[in-house]
This record gives C-alpha cells, structure tokens and sequence, in this order.
C-alpha cells in the first residue's frame, strides 16, 4: 500500500526546515501518518506550557517548533499514527523507529544535515525508561 499526505499535513509539513521535509517524505513512503504540527506562534507555545505539554515556555526557552525572521522554518514536527490511537504506544515507536531510520539514511546519504531526536528518547540512547517526559509526536533535528 501507498501512503500520502493529505492537504492539511501536507500545509503542515511545508512549515518545516527542509531537511524534516525530506524525511517526512521517506517516512510516509513505509508507515501512514499525519503531520500535527510543524511550526508554532509563541501564544501556542505558552498555552502549550501552560497545559503542561511542553517544558519550555517560547520566551526563556523557546521549542524547535517556534519560527523566527532568522529562522523562517520549524526545526520541529509532531506527528502521529494514522489512524491516530493516543493509548498505542508501541505504533508511536514503530513510527519513531521508521523515522529514525529514514533520518540516518539520509544523514550517511549526504542529503540532510542534522540528526533527528524522538521525544520518547530524548538522549537518543534508546533506552525508554530513562526519560522523565514523554513527547511521542514530537522529533527535532539537532545538529551533527
């Protein structure tokens, strides 16, 4: 089976940096899966702050999702398995796995140039239950 994104996450995902669009577009090639979100006003970050969904408040600590004049493209994206079922957590990895993957082919390919961090593994060391917040939808690329 093919999969392809639809036209909200496809408005998502163009508000990305060029490299998470690149490995977004290898990904949905192996597992279907919707774009949340891509970048983020610093209103919604604070909401998000305040809600508890996020450890950064957009001001002191600003989120890779947050756009800027020098930083037009979110360095961050949420994403999730489609059919979206919040309490599968094991779809969630299975879905990090493939992006993961993707992003470390794409890195040794000479096409991207960050490395991609899950926010179920936040020190990437691929030990689950070392990690005191969970963030399942949400990768990051940070630099080499």
């Amino acid at each position: 089976m093919t999969y392809s994104f639809g036209r909200r996450s496809h408005s998502k995902k163009i508000t990305c940096h060029r490299d998470l669009q690149l490995i977004l577009d290898e990904a949905i090639k192996v597992v279907d899966f919707t774009i949340l979100e891509g970048s983020r006003t610093l209103e919604t970050q604070q909401e998000y702050f305040a809600q508890g969904k996020s450890k950064l408040d957009g001001v002191n600590k600003k989120s890779k999702h947050q756009v800027s004049d020098g930083q037009p493209l979110s360095m961050a994206v949420d994403i999730a398995p489609y059919p979206i079922d919040w309490n599968d957590k094991f779809r969630f990895a299975f879905l990090a796995g493939v992006m993961k993957g993707v992003a470390t082919r794409l890195l040794e390919d000479g096409k991207i140039s960050h490395k991609l961090r899950w926010g179920g593994d936040w020190d990437s060391d691929n030990n689950f239950k070392d990690q005191t917040f969970f963030d399942l939808p949400h990768f990051e690329l940070i630099k080499v």
